[in-house]
């Protein structure tokens, strides 16, 4: 079995920011399955960005005429490759995109799935939106967690309540109604401004580990009223809202790992949660930013029920939920 990933290395193809979501969730995991040697990486964001749109698509067909790979798994980002290029390699290889979000990049995901040999979806109602329009092509392929990066530690617990994730306006808004309640929370992550920290994988992992709570937060467009007039003091908030394209939630690779690592979940509901986790037995659930408070207070009183929940939704994820285990079927799936 030989695999070519065209993904991009870096977080948003800047090495300073370190590794991207896809370099540890897709490809570390399918080295695990296939063994390094099988498994070729072809950062495409650092050859766009140093030699040109020109160079990397010629580099991505040569390498497929090269390897011959039996599948070659893309995760594009906007415009870097061309449709042509994929048109190209399907006499060397069996060709397979990765889409991340689908459900909210509708336009970019349809621009695409036709010139794949298969196309995978996160999101379990996008799946059967797919099937439904007659498209056969799709294969369902959940986020599930680096079982060798996300571990459960059993440390000490020295937060409350923590949020790990980028700034968003929305998310801001509820940290605020948070502190206003007497919360103590911690904010970890990009673009909070120069109190807050961000943080490396591992740092993150150890967050995952010592929180009591492991909030997870939706960033996707909000029109609840009392947050857009908060949001209208900040011209920083009020161009990110503009900026933000992001219209539906979905489930992402945040609610896996945090279960992964063993962490009590608190997170806002999306549909089909429920068939990742059960809710109240292995992950907890707000449907309702104004009920959040309470549910953390309610939480924090009751430490051997959230102990249970943490221990539940753990014990879920290294069963069914591995990445690892999720990546192996989808080649498998495409190679049928």
């Amino acid at each position: 079995m030989k695999i070519l990933v065209v993904l991009m290395k870096h977080d948003y193809g800047i090495k300073e920011r370190g590794y991207s979501y896809e370099y540890i969730n897709i490809y570390l995991p399918l080295c695990d399955v296939y063994g390094n040697d099988n498994v070729i990486l072809y950062d495409f964001m650092s050859d766009f960005n140093s030699k040109g749109k020109k160079y990397t698509n010629n580099r991505i067909t040569e390498l497929t005429k090269e390897l011959k790979p039996d599948v070659s798994l893309f995760c594009l980002f906007k415009d870097q490759i061309e449709v042509d290029t994929i048109e190209k390699i399907k006499k060397y290889t069996r060709t397979l995109c990765y889409f991340t979000d689908d459900p909210w990049r509708i336009e970019f995901a349809r621009k695409w799935i036709n010139h794949f040999d298969f196309f995978s979806t996160p999101d379990y109602f996008m799946y059967h939106t797919y099937l439904s329009e007659g498209i056969k092509n799709v294969l369902y392929s959940p986020f599930g967690f680096n079982s060798n990066i996300y571990i459960n530690k059993h440390s000490v617990k020295k937060y409350d309540v923590t949020f790990v994730g980028g700034f968003s306006p929305y998310r801001k808004w509820i940290v605020h109604i948070l502190k206003k309640e007497g919360i103590n929370i911690k904010v970890f992550g990009r673009g909070w401004g120069s109190s807050k920290e961000w943080v490396s994988q591992e740092e993150m992992v150890d967050i995952f580990n010592q929180s009591r709570i492991n909030l997870n937060l939706s960033n996707a467009i909000s029109y609840d009223y009392k947050f857009l007039f908060y949001s209208f003091t900040s011209p920083y908030s009020v161009a990110k809202i503009l900026r933000l394209k992001k219209f539906r939630e979905q489930i992402k690779g945040r609610h896996y790992e945090i279960n992964g690592c063993g962490g009590f979940q608190l997170s806002y509901y999306v549909q089909s949660l429920n068939k990742a986790y059960t809710i109240e037995k292995e992950i907890a659930a707000f449907d309702n930013v104004y009920n959040l408070p309470g549910m953390i207070k309610f939480y924090l009183n009751n430490e051997e029920m959230m102990g249970e929940i943490a221990i539940n939704g753990y014990e879920r994820s290294v069963k069914d939920h591995k990445a690892q285990n999720y990546l192996k079927q989808l080649i498998e799936n495409t190679l049928k």
